[in-house]
């Protein structure tokens, strides 16, 4: 079964519009327009939770961000596909309750954005832990807001319009750091002539790696990342997430698709934006 693109498709992200994830989602709704207006969930398990029973038909998560491991295993373990990508700058700002001096903060939490800003922080907080909130970086604004001034949180350009009264007291804080988004959908939405695969495979180390690389190329179709994740079945063995950059028909991929063993189709799309 295939989804109709012609039809809105429902979507859920992280948080609220003032969170990386719902900066990202608008910027992706402008250049896929089939995009609903978005759904927000308080958590990243919260997401898959709800996509797998069918609250939302996709959910935009931060895939790859500088310096940090690739996000994607869900599509790998629960079946799920990409429907669309963007990438874009994340621009990390710092922020304080009002009247807090930058000797007061004895801890800094956001979300997965404090891992972006380590040079800056190493160099202007040194030996002040940093802590992941366990949902999201509006979440740990609020937090800063409620406390005692010892707070401080990384987050969004648009966070003080979510949670007002933050003070920002450092802007642009990552040192240039890039944020991969996907648009994950239960089900399919393929293009005949794709630019983009994304494709699932478990490999091991018989060579199917590097025969699949060689026949997607082939195809038309050039290997441009690759994600791995061990799969405790065997010595080097991996579940692979890869995506391929090219010009040529789904038909034909998937004739290639389908000579691998443990290999699937998991993303077929135009380049958009």
């Amino acid at each position: 079964m295939k989804m109709e693109t012609a039809k809105k498709i429902n979507i859920g992200t992280l948080g609220s519009a003032a969170t990386f994830a719902g900066e990202a989602t608008s910027s992706m709704r402008e250049i896929y327009p089939e995009f609903s207006e978005p759904v927000y969930f308080p958590s990243m398990d919260a997401c898959w939770q709800e996509l797998n029973r069918g609250t939302v038909d996709a959910v935009i998560i931060g895939v790859e961000r500088t310096g940090q491991p690739h996000h994607g295993e869900p599509v790998v373990t629960h079946g799920y596909y990409v429907i669309g990508e963007l990438s874009q700058p994340l621009k990390c700002n710092l922020y304080v309750k009002p009247g807090t001096r930058k000797s007061n903060i004895r801890k800094i939490t956001g979300h997965g954005s404090v891992f972006q800003c380590t040079a800056y922080l190493d160099r202007e907080f040194p030996g002040v832990p940093r802590e992941a909130h366990g949902l999201n970086s509006v979440e740990a604004a609020k937090a800063v807001m409620a406390g005692d001034g010892t707070l401080a949180v990384v987050g969004s350009r648009s966070l003080p319009r979510v949670v007002s009264g933050l003070e920002e007291i450092g802007r642009d804080i990552d040192d240039g750091a890039i944020a991969s988004w996907w648009a994950v959908a239960r089900q399919p939405v393929f293009s005949g002539t794709p630019a983009v695969l994304v494709i699932a495979s478990r490999c091991g180390p018989d060579g199917q790696l590097g025969r699949l690389i060689g026949a997607l190329a082939d195809a038309g179709y050039l290997l441009q990342t690759a994600a791995s994740f061990p799969a405790n079945t065997g010595v080097s063995v991996y579940d692979y997430l890869l995506t391929f950059g090219g010009k040529g028909t789904r038909s034909h991929v998937e004739k290639v698709v389908a000579r691998f063993s443990g290999t699937r189709l998991a993303g077929a799309f135009d380049k958009r934006g």
